[in-house]
């Protein structure tokens, strides 16, 4: 069924409900109609019982309600009556020897006072009380009966009715189902061929968003995710031209560099001076294609823990702050202690120096860093006195663009490092009065090594 299409599961679940509740509502209306005018034969029966006694019941009720006496009096003109001894003996009434013999068989073995019966005689059912009587001394048995002329049609054109009432309400509520199946599914099918279409990235693709059904939700979650491939796609064509732009620019430097070189010219004064710059340029493309192929390697190893080991946060902390300081003539001042976390040594690394480069880059004359952490997590902010950022701008995105209208992949690849070790990052200005402000860098990173040596103890105990 689930391979059927959505249109198919619809009319099949509206026909199945149908047909069970149909052939429900006609065996139980079929059987309450018998029922019901088996109750009303027998209240007959009983009827004559109460006009041929001497109950005084019925002068009370002909005193009382005269309608009622009267309706029940004609009704009790269509029972018959016999009355038969102990020994078999008719008295009075009449009746088919064959019924008179069953009616005797019931009563000699009648245990109660009344009771009552049915028996079928030559297609044709009917209906019998029998009652004791006790007359000086002898046992007589009164039958009361009415042969069944009408129970059978009066069911029969019943059902045959409630029947074709049933058909039509089923051949109405059909139509009903085919209906719905077809408003249901045909937004679906839209939404289906939308997303072929913006598959074959053909951004500019119509959604039916005038709906406010989960259907509807669905096609606004489409349109979202189509304005957000819209303008990734945008920004990584952006991207792979400025980046293709970037690395062109080092090469043709190196190339024009070198060239010159070979011919015998100096662009720079000197040979060394002219190295120099060559060097610069072939460094600068190194970087750009290590931060390239860095974001690869994360993709590679998104899952892999396998390489995770205890990392002494403070230790990298001060190790990198020594490296960069020689870089420009900054004050840097570190604080606090973090600790160990247990995380990918190399990528944390990583992570961390992307960070301090861009607070390099942009700092004019302070760099502060600021290490604490509790018992389940490492807190760390790296701040510099750099001119605000924009808000607006998605630093860690995978195609921002960065101040200088420059692309990078820096703070994209720091996010991902932090994201695979379950931390947080984020980006803020601060102010430090007097109208200057201030940029941080703000990690959060749960430390991770207290649940290992959980588990190291736990596998140790099993191997003993």
């Amino acid at each position: 069924m689930k391979n059927r299409s959505l249109g198919f599961q619809i009319w099949a679940m509206f026909l199945l409900v149908i047909v069970t509740l149909s052939a429900v509502i006609l065996l139980v209306i079929r059987s309450s109609i018998g029922n019901f005018i088996d109750e009303q034969v027998y209240a007959t029966l009983e009827n004559s019982e109460v006009f041929f006694s001497k109950d005084a019941s019925v002068i009370e009720m002909l005193q009382d309600n005269p309608i009622e006496f009267d309706r029940r009096k004609q009704e009790s003109r269509s029972v018959n009556i016999l009355l038969l001894s102990k020994n078999g003996k008719l008295y009075y009434g009449g009746a088919p020897q064959q019924l008179i013999n069953q009616m005797y068989r019931d009563a000699i073995d009648q245990k109660t006072v009344t009771a009552k019966y049915t028996t079928r005689l030559d297609k044709e059912d009917v209906y019998y009380s029998i009652r004791k009587i006790e007359v000086s001394g002898e046992t007589y048995y009164r039958v009361s009966y009415v042969w069944d002329a009408y129970r059978q049609e009066l069911i029969t054109q019943l059902f045959s009715k409630i029947g074709f009432v049933v058909i039509i309400g089923s051949i109405f509520t059909l139509f009903i189902a085919f209906w719905l199946a077809r408003r249901l599914t045909h937004p679906l099918v839209e939404i289906e061929g939308a997303v072929g279409k913006i598959a074959a990235q053909k951004w500019d693709t119509p959604l039916p968003l005038d709906r406010g059904d989960e259907i509807g939700r669905l096609a606004r979650s489409v349109d979202a995710m189509r304005m957000d491939l819209e303008k990734q796609d945008k920004a990584q064509k952006s991207l792979l031209q400025n980046i293709s732009h970037d690395l062109k620019t080092p090469i043709m430097v190196i190339r024009s560099y070198a060239q010159s070189i070979s011919d015998g010219i100096y662009p720079d004064g000197d040979l060394t001076g002219s190295v120099s710059v060559i060097d610069e340029e072939a460094e600068r493309l190194e970087k750009k294609v290590a931060a390239l192929l860095y974001v690869t390697k994360l993709d590679y190893f998104e899952l892999d823990r396998s390489t995770w080991d205890n990392v002494d946060i403070d230790r990298m902390v001060h190790l990198l702050k020594n490296r960069f300081s020689g870089t420009k003539s900054l004050e840097w001042h570190v604080s606090g202690e973090a600790g160990i976390v247990l995380g990918e040594g190399e990528q944390l690394r990583v992570a961390l120096e992307n960070v301090m480069d861009n607070a390099i880059r942009y700092a004019e004359t302070r760099i502060d860093i600021r290490l604490s952490g509790t018992s389940d997590h490492v807190h760390i902010e790296i701040e510099n006195d750099g001119p605000p950022l924009d808000a607006s701008s998605p630093l860690f995105h995978q195609f921002s663009r960065g101040k200088e209208g420059k692309f990078g992949l820096g703070l994209y690849i720091v996010k991902r490092i932090v994201e695979r070790h379950d931390g947080t990052v984020a980006i803020e200005n601060r102010s430090a009065g007097n109208g200057v402000g201030k940029v941080c860098v703000i990690f959060n990173f749960p430390r991770h090594f207290i649940e290992q040596m959980e588990n190291q103890n736990e596998s140790k105990t099993e191997k003993y």
